[in-house]
């Protein structure tokens, strides 16, 4: 039987409900809710949205607080985000490599991807020698242009992504972040030229951070190593530097283990 003019393509529901469930799912990464408040969080009808809850929930994919009865990540999920942890290409090549920086960092290291228009965190680690920097949710998934992370892997984006980035909306994450899309464009220009990011009290009044850029042989970017840093270090030059070189002498090494091999001179002139 011949389909009619302008049905709609028979996938779609399924990509609809696909869609649906990602976004149910990015939602209750940030923090556990009920189906009333996604729905209401989300904009969908309550029906659709605890159908699509309850499937998830059959998976293993989310699991319900019985005491709230809030959906938060189920351990499906968390078996397949330990694969991709497992199977990345930096972290293979990195692991040793961040663990033997770990000592050296006066804060929390970490390392970060992009994900979409977000910095997403795959690795932190506290050096245990040194007073705990505090950690928030935000600090693991955060708009790109909102931290020193976020901002070195858009700024060592194509510049077509770089364009259509900055012509959505910038996201006001505190009361320091950089909204001007015309202001971001001078500071990403900056991190380029000098190879390395600088924040300061972009999450947490209290805290830092500095980032650089790892390589993929290809000269795109692959990540970002930063440390998180009280913010009397951050302002403290001597610090910062040694710091930074230690952040960049490893990300040098991280990304001539991807094949990178012109990153000293192409990032780092400034910095090196």
């Amino acid at each position: 039987m011949t389909e009619q003019v302008g049905a709609p393509p028979r996938g779609l529901p399924q990509v609809k409900s696909l869609s649906r469930g990602t976004r149910i799912l990015r939602t209750l990464a940030d923090r556990p809710m009920r189906p009333s408040d996604l729905s209401r969080e989300l904009d969908a009808p309550w029906a659709t949205i605890y159908r699509t809850v309850r499937g998830l929930t059959e998976e293993g994919m989310l699991q319900r607080d019985p005491d709230t009865g809030e959906y938060s990540v189920g351990p499906t999920l968390w078996a397949l985000a330990s694969s991709y942890i497992r199977d990345h290409a930096v972290l293979g090549v990195g692991l040793r490599h961040l663990e033997q920086l770990l000592p050296s960092i006066q804060g929390l290291l970490k390392l970060t991807e992009r994900c979409d228009s977000e910095a997403v965190t795959l690795f932190a680690e506290q050096n245990p020698q040194v007073p705990a920097v505090r950690r928030i949710r935000e600090q693991y998934r955060v708009p790109l242009h909102a931290v020193s992370f976020g901002q070195v892997l858009l700024a060592f984006e194509s510049p077509e992504f770089v364009a259509a980035y900055l012509a959505e909306p910038l996201q006001r994450v505190s009361s320091r972040t950089v909204t001007d899309p015309d202001a971001m464009t001078t500071v990403l220009a900056q991190i380029r030229e000098q190879g390395y990011a600088v924040s300061r009290a972009e999450l947490q009044s209290d805290n830092g951070s500095i980032a650089v850029p790892v390589f993929r042989k290809d000269g795109s970017v692959a990540a970002a190593v930063s440390a998180v840093l009280p913010l009397q270090l951050i302002d403290d030059a001597d610090v910062a530097d040694q710091q930074r070189q230690l952040l960049m002498d490893t990300a040098v090494t991280l990304s001539e283990s991807l094949g990178w091999r012109a990153y000293r001179d192409a990032a780092y002139r400034a910095g090196a």
